[in-house]
Order: C-alpha cells, then structure tokens, then sequence
C-alpha cells in the first residue's frame, strides 16, 4: 500500500497566475452585482445578446499586431477534431474573445435586418492575456451596455445616465463619472505647434497623466516637443469645456436627466483607445479606491462595425468590469452583505428509517416556497448536525428524533434567537407560512 501512495503523483491545486475562483460568499455578490446591472440595463430598454466565447483571430484582431499581443489562441486538436490537412489550416486563428463589443460589431454586420437603434446588453466571461495586477485579470466578468445606429448625443448621454444608475442602484455612493470628447483633443496639434502625426504620441503621454502626475506628464511632453508645446498642451488640458460642442449638450442632457454634479465631470486628459473611440469617452473610478482603475469605460466608436460592412455606423456603449468593481469594494471594505441561498431550513436526519419522511417534509417545503434540505453528511448526531447548520447560516432546523417521533410531533428551532417548539407534523408549513 506505501508502494502504491509513493507512486502516485500530487498535483498542486493552484490557478495560473491572472485568474480567481470564486466561493460562495464571493459567488453570490458577483450574482448579485450581475443580477442588478441586468435589471438596470433591461429599465432602460436594452435586450440581452449572448455571443460565442470563441471568435476567428481576424475578427477580433481586426489584423492589428497589439491586439494580436493579448489574445489566448485556440489550437488543441479538442477543439480542432482530427488533424487532417483543412483542421490544422485551421489552427491558430480561433481565440477566445477578448471583449464583448468586437462580438457586438461582428454581430450587428451579420445580421443588417436587425431593427436599428439596437440597444443590447450582454453579461460574460472575457480573456486577455495581460499582465496581472490590482484589479486586473487575464479571465474576468463584462456586463456590456451598448446603443448601435445612432449619432445622438443623447445616445452618449443615456449610456453614462446608465452608468449612474447601476451603480445607485448597487449602493455605491463613492464614484466619480469622467467625460471628455476624443474629438476636442483634435484640435491639440494646432494649438500646441506640434505636426498632427506627432498626436497620438502626446496623446499615449497624457494617458499616463493619472499614474505619473501632471508633472511627469509635463516632464515627458517638454522632453519629446519641447518647452513651449508642452505648457501649451498642458494648459489645453485645464481650459474649461467650450460652452457649444458634444460635451456641453451632453451635460444638458445630463442635467436634464437629474443626475447629480457631483458624480460626473468632463476631463480634457481624459484618453481611451487611441485606435478604437471616435467621439465622447468616460470612465467610472471609485474614489475610495482610485488605484484599482476604471470600473466602468466606454465611449463612441463609429468606425468599428466598418470593418466587416465598409459602412460607418455609429455605436455608443459602456463596459463594467465585475470583477475589478468587487475587488474595489473588498479593498474598501464596503461588499454588501447578500442574502445567502443557504436553505433557511434544514431538516435533521437522525433516524435512518424516518429519511423518506425527511426528504418528503423538505419537498413540501419548497413546494410552498420555502427553502429546504435535509442534512445528508455522515454525521449520524444531533450536536454534529446542528454545528453544520450553524457553520452554513441555516435559519431554522426541524428535528423528529425518538422523542418527537413518540409524541408525533416536529420540533422547530430558531437559531438566531435559540427558541425552539414542537408543532404538529400537519402544521409545519403553516408554522413558517402563517395565514
């Protein structure tokens, strides 16, 4: 027997690094979070849309060679079926999605008959292959907004109205909504004297502005342009938003809408996907725990379903990153206590030939709406049972041991208040349901 044990192979049960498990107290505020963004999107007439999980490498990369960088590939012959020549032609340009817009855009170009404006929403796992960090994982949870075919500003508007109210609705009172417009940020290179194919390079520079200050932002932009583009950039940056313009009738709207001030301004530094977002752009931080990043980003994006119909059509959303906003609230110490879906009753099994008795009181139970389960360990008494149903959070236990099956009675007890009281079998239900 020592032989057999020796040989056999101990696996380390550990996760690659990027990627969590949940258990069930994390598991059930991750359902609720999902579970109440779902109800939020849906009050505003968004539709759920489910896409596949696996996507053609060109999809998703568009070609791009940075995209390309992040993506988990597909190539085990699982997936692939028998290696014949057409299979292993195959390999290699199926991935796992990155996002759920690019599926979104792929989406909407395959099927042109889809009634426009589409309002969509869709809650699902993505994959990047980045590097891990604070509030960063390389498989996480997205719950998608999205509004495609229409140009309105009040579509931007109605996604960061959307933004608020999930959040409100979530509890989260310490947040802050930024807006900026990509296409103010246009007019830098004239103004700053800086030739316009040098933008996105001040643009990358003024991205990192959050993590190394303004002035390390102004140190790298006096070094690459010189001193006087640099103060000129800088002081773009902090000049208020123009009284006419995108943002200015978004914050009418806004106002319009009643969503307070206070949890939303525009931001000229604000930058987003320098190749992906055409328009207005906004991102959500906590302000209690600024260091986990955005919670919620999106923006406009008129350029992406160009890429399968050679048509521009306009497309505004917003994505939550679930598991970032959960590892926000631990650091804050602000998750919320969610109701368990532990059973609130649990039935004892201390007599083998009353389990069919058990099992039946659990059903009827349940049948009026009440949850239930019987103890089904191997714990055969009654202080091993009732330590189980104080370790799960049970509400109540229901005991028939010798004694309440000689009086043909069920006794109940309370394990909050530790009461507890014998009832007659027939009147259980009405004990927890009372007319």
């Amino acid at each position: 027997m020592a032989d057999k044990d020796n040989k056999t192979k101990r696996i380390k049960p550990d996760l690659p690094g990027g990627f969590r498990d949940y258990g069930p107290r994390e598991a059930r505020m991750k359902q609720w979070i999902l579970d109440t963004a779902r109800m939020t999107f849906e009050s505003f007439g968004f539709e759920p849309l489910e896409t596949s999980a696996v996507q053609r490498t060109e999809v998703l990369t568009g070609g791009e060679l940075d995209a390309q960088k992040i993506i988990f590939n597909l190539s085990s012959s699982a997936v692939f079926g028998d290696d014949t020549s057409e299979k292993i032609a195959e390999k290699g340009k199926l991935s796992l999605r990155f996002d759920l817009t690019v599926p979104l855009a792929r989406f909407v170009a395959g099927n042109p008959d889809i009634p426009r404006p589409f309002k969509r929403y869709e809650i699902g796992r993505v994959w990047r292959g980045e590097r891990q960090q604070a509030g960063r994982y390389r498989e996480f949870t997205q719950a998608d907004a999205d509004i495609v075919g229409s140009a309105s500003a009040a579509a931007d508007a109605e996604i960061i109205a959307l933004v608020y109210t999930t959040l409100k609705n979530l509890g989260i009172q310490n947040f802050i909504i930024t807006i900026n417009d990509r296409k103010e940020l246009d007019a830098l290179p004239s103004f700053a004297g800086f030739p316009t194919e040098k933008q996105w390079e001040v643009l990358r520079i003024i991205d990192k502005k959050d993590k190394i200050g303004a002035a390390g932002a102004a140190e790298e932009l006096q070094k690459e342009f010189g001193k006087e583009s640099s103060e000129k950039i800088m002081a773009f940056l902090t000049a208020p938003v123009a009284a006419a313009g995108t943002l200015a009738e978004i914050a009418e709207m806004l106002d319009a809408m009643g969503i307070d001030r206070k949890y939303w301004r525009t931001d000229r530094a604000l930058v987003r996907g320098l190749s992906y977002y055409t328009g207005p752009v906004f991102e959500t931080i906590l302000t209690e725990a600024p260091e986990i990043g955005s919670v919620f980003g999106g923006g406009r994006y008129d350029d992406l379903v160009m890429s399968f119909t050679g048509q521009e059509v306009p497309a505004v959303g917003v994505s939550l990153g679930v598991d970032r906003l959960i590892a926000g609230l631990e650091r804050m110490d602000a998750t919320p206590k969610v109701r368990s879906a532990t059973p609130q009753v649990l039935i004892l099994n201390l007599l083998p030939e009353e389990k069919k008795e058990y099992l039946a009181m659990a059903a009827e139970l349940r049948a009026a709406g009440i949850a239930a389960s019987v103890y089904l360990g191997s714990d055969a008494s009654l202080q091993g049972q009732l330590a189980y149903a104080i370790k799960k959070g049970v509400s109540y236990i229901v005991i028939i041991g010798e004694e309440e099956k000689k009086k043909g009675v069920v006794a109940v007890k309370n394990l909050a208040t530790r009461e507890q009281e014998e009832i007659p079998r027939e009147k259980l239900i009405a004990y927890f349901k009372p007319s």
